[in-house]
């Protein structure tokens, strides 16, 4: 298994991520993305899988 900093992604360059106005925020403070039916559950920072 691999350990967590090996599972992060580096930042994509700026200008590459698109905001979206489908999520909403969660009891936990994560925000879930709708715009596919992945459904991420992401922490500040993170990005979805699409």
């Amino acid at each position: 298994m691999a350990d967590e900093t090996e599972s992060v992604s580096p930042r994509p360059p700026e200008g590459s991520i698109v905001d979206t106005r489908y999520w909403h925020l969660l009891d936990d403070g994560r925000v879930q993305c709708d715009v596919c039916p992945r459904a991420c559950k992401l922490h500040d920072g993170q990005r979805g899988l699409c």
